[in-house]
C-alpha cells in the first residue's frame, strides 16, 4: 500500500495528477484545493497518499498535502453514502478546514449547500463525525502549535542553508523540513535534519 509519494510532476488537471518517480508515472486524484498549490510541471512534489482498491477501476490513489486531510478523507468515507468520489468532491467543493468546521459545529445548513449532500446525508455526516472531527480538528491546532514553538527555538535557516548546500533547491528542502516539523514536532534539529534528508532522498 502507497502512503507517501514523491517525484516529478508530469501532468495535472482539476481532478488528478500524474507523478512521475524512477520512471513510473502514478495517477493520483486530488481535491480542488490541492490544485492551486501545485508546482509547475517538472518541478518535485510529495503527497500523503490513500491507497484504495475499485472493482471498477482498480487501485486509486487518492493524494494530499497533509496527514491532515487524509484523516479527514478517511473519515469521510466511513458514512453510509459517502464514497471516496463524493469525499473528494466535498473536499473539493470548499476548503478541508471549513468542511471539518462545519461537520464538528453541526452546521448541517452549510452542509446542504455542498454538492451530492442532502438534508439526511448532512444529518449523517453530523451525527457520526462530529466528535471525530473536532478531536482531529483540536489535534491539527496542537500539531501546529507545537511546531511554531519548535521553530522559534530552533535555527531552521541553518538547517535550511545545509541542506542547500548538499544539492537540493530551496523550494524543495523548505518544503521537506516543515513537512518534518510537522509531523515530528518534538524533533531536535539533529533528527529533524535527518528526517528532511529521508523526504529529500527520492528526488535525487
Amino acid at each position: 500500500m502507497i502512503g507517501w509519494l514523491s517525484g516529478v510532476l508530469r501532468d495535472a488537471d482539476n481532478e488528478r495528477i500524474l507523478v512521475e518517480t524512477q520512471g513510473v508515472g502514478y495517477e493520483v486524484r486530488i481535491p480542488t484545493s490541492l490544485r492551486q498549490q501545485l508546482p509547475t510541471l517538472g518541478e518535485t512534489i510529495s503527497l500523503y497518499i490513500r491507497t484504495l482498491f475499485s472493482e471498477e477501476d482498480g487501485i486509486l490513489l487518492y493524494g494530499f498535502p497533509n496527514p491532515w486531510q487524509r484523516r479527514l478523507f478517511d473519515l469521510l468515507i466511513t458514512v453510509s453514502g459517502v464514497g471516496p468520489k463524493l469525499a473528494l468532491n466535498l473536499m473539493s467543493a470548499t476548503e478541508p478546514e471549513t468542511l471539518a468546521r462545519a461537520i464538528a459545529l453541526k452546521d448541517t445548513r452549510m452542509l446542504r449547500t455542498l454538492p451530492g449532500v442532502g438534508a439526511k446525508l448532512a444529518e449523517r455526516l453530523v451525527l457520526e463525525l462530529s466528535d471525530k472531527v473536532a478531536e482531529l480538528a483540536f489535534e491539527q491546532r496542537v500539531e501546529r502549535l507545537k511546531a511554531v514553538s519548535r521553530a522559534a527555538e530552533m535555527d531552521l535557516d541553518a538547517l535550511l542553508a545545509g541542506l542547500v548546500q548538499l544539492g537540493y533547491s530551496r523550494r524543495d528542502a523548505s518544503s521537506a523540513l516543515q513537512a518534518a516539523l510537522q509531523e515530528n514536532p518534538d524533533a531536535d534539529e539533529q533528527t529533524l535534519m535527518r528526517l528532511a534528508l529521508a523526504k529529500l532522498a527520492p528526488r535525487r
